[in-house]
């Protein structure tokens, strides 16, 4: 390895939109772990007509960019630049003819690039016919000049590219303990996420106002942390089915703000509406957060890092269908002041879901080719 060859991080989307907080934090958090092994670790990303060049957080280089080409074209100059032999990058969706020659001029350079596909397969998600039209044109091309692709599903391939699975990891040190409610008969749930149709929250809202027609012992209060698309949706379900006094939106919370929310929580809700993608399989941040936090929670697919028999997880089915609030109780009542539940969830994180464990074989391979 010659001390003056980098590594870039290259990202297709504008990291700074709120709505992109987590895939940031994550996004860096992997850079921290390349920095350990690489000689130098750079970004570049592609927003509002400008392309960027990052070092440790901070822009360093940049450049008009008015369209793709004129973004490819910087990043291929800012590679030769600064010496670059490995790249890892967030894949582009759709794939074009563009995208195609980027990819063939990083081959022609002699670079090791590895491609991540943060959703696969992700065609019910893309909504526009014209983009998915193109993309299904250049995508099966795409392994002309990349050979190894990483993704959170469970498939060993990927238009036809050697897979390497991946799953989505936490740095512990942001995420800390949660405090330990007491218990009573309130049920404090909550939902930290980019609010997008895939979370389907919506389940919950109908599960809450079929609970409500009949209500038992338990009064549920949803806390609903985040911003997004689906925002808008989910405050006309709250007001369609009269939950003002159960649902509370907090809009986006980091830091100590975020903490207490989940010192004040009991169970959280991971994505349980991935079936809208046609996805079975993921391995979002979401649950790996509160795992490390200690919050039991119900998600609704095949977790890679989850058996659904854990004692402080419930697993619905990946479908629309109301969540059943009974299920909620049920795991509220096997979870609720028990540190040891709490102790085994952050152990588990400490073993399997830190981005040094979970980037491993990524290293690895790209540190042999």
């Amino acid at each position: 390895m010659n001390y003056s060859d980098s590594m870039f991080y290259v990202v297709n989307e504008d990291i700074n939109v709120r709505g992109n907080i987590g895939v940031k934090k994550k996004i860096f958090a992997q850079l921290r772990v390349f920095g350990k092994h690489f000689p130098r670790c750079l970004m570049v990303y592609y927003a509002h007509g400008m392309a960027y060049l990052l070092e440790d957080g901070c822009v360093i280089e940049k450049e008009v960019a008015l369209s793709r080409v004129e973004c490819f074209k910087w990043y291929c100059e800012w590679m030769k630049k600064y010496h670059c032999r490995w790249v890892y990058m967030r894949c582009i969706i759709p794939a074009t003819y563009s995208y195609l020659l980027f990819l063939r001029e990083m081959k022609e350079m002699g670079i090791c690039v590895v491609l991540e596909y943060p959703t696969y397969p992700y065609d019910d998600e893309v909504k526009n016919e014209d983009i998915l039209r193109e993309d299904r044109e250049y995508r099966g091309e795409i392994g002309k000049y990349i050979s190894c692709v990483t993704t959170y599903a469970r498939d060993t391939t990927v238009y036809g590219i050697h897979t390497i699975a991946l799953q989505n990891g936490v740095e512990l040190q942001e995420n800390p303990v949660r405090r330990m409610r007491k218990r009573g008969t309130n049920i404090h749930l909550l939902a930290v996420a980019g609010f997008y149709f895939h979370h389907g929250f919506e389940r919950v809202l109908e599960g809450l106002y079929r609970y409500y027609q009949h209500p038992g012992v338990y009064d549920f209060y949803f806390y609903m942390v985040g911003e997004g698309s689906e925002k808008r949706n989910y405050i006309q379900l709250v007001k369609r089915y009269g939950l003002e006094r159960f649902v509370e939106f907090c809009g986006v919370k980091t830091g100590a703000e975020l903490d207490c929310y989940y010192d004040n929580a009991d169970i959280g809700i991971a994505p349980i509406g991935l079936y809208k993608m046609g996805a079975v399989s993921s391995a979002p941040i979401k649950t790996r957060e509160y795992c490390s936090r200690g919050l039991p929670f119900v998600y609704g697919y095949e977790d890679l890092g989850f058996t659904g028999e854990e004692a402080y997880v419930r697993k619905i089915s990946n479908s629309p269908d109301p969540v059943d609030m009974n299920e909620i109780i049920g795991l509220y009542e096997a979870t609720a002041e028990n540190r040891d539940i709490i102790n085994d969830m952050r152990n588990n994180s400490e073993k399997n879901f830190s981005w040094d464990i979970l980037l491993k074989d990524v290293l690895e391979y790209m540190k042999d080719s």
